[in-house]
């Protein structure tokens, strides 16, 4: 899946990227965790970026990993504040790279 991106396919992503935003961002900015929600998301824009452009797979899989682990620590963040809404942006972001990869992206393994 990683091979064959397309621009078509990026505005899909970038659009569901911002409906994410959309679904998250007043609860987000009613914590004070707006700028985190943004920057979390600006990551993941940025890795589309990065699995859209010719690199060997296995690094994609890498900056993917490294994303995953940053989603992980902003999800115990966001928890301590956030509690279950916390865990829903992690299953809708999760999802997303899901469909990204085409495969479940599970503890490590692409």
């Amino acid at each position: 899946m990683l091979e064959c991106f397309d621009s078509r396919q990026m505005k899909l992503w970038r659009q569901q990227i911002f409906d994410i935003y959309n679904g998250y961002v007043d609860v987000f900015e009613e914590r004070g965790l707006g700028d985190e929600l943004r920057e979390l998301l600006d990551s993941l824009d940025n890795l589309l970026s990065i699995l859209s452009t010719k690199l060997p797979y296995q690094m994609k899989v890498t900056k993917a990993r490294e994303f995953l682990e940053d989603l992980d620590r902003f999800r115990a963040y966001a928890s301590r504040y956030l509690g279950g809404i916390a865990d829903l942006l992690y299953r809708d972001v999760r999802e997303m790279i899901n469909k990204v990869f085409n495969v479940e992206v599970v503890e490590g393994e692409v």
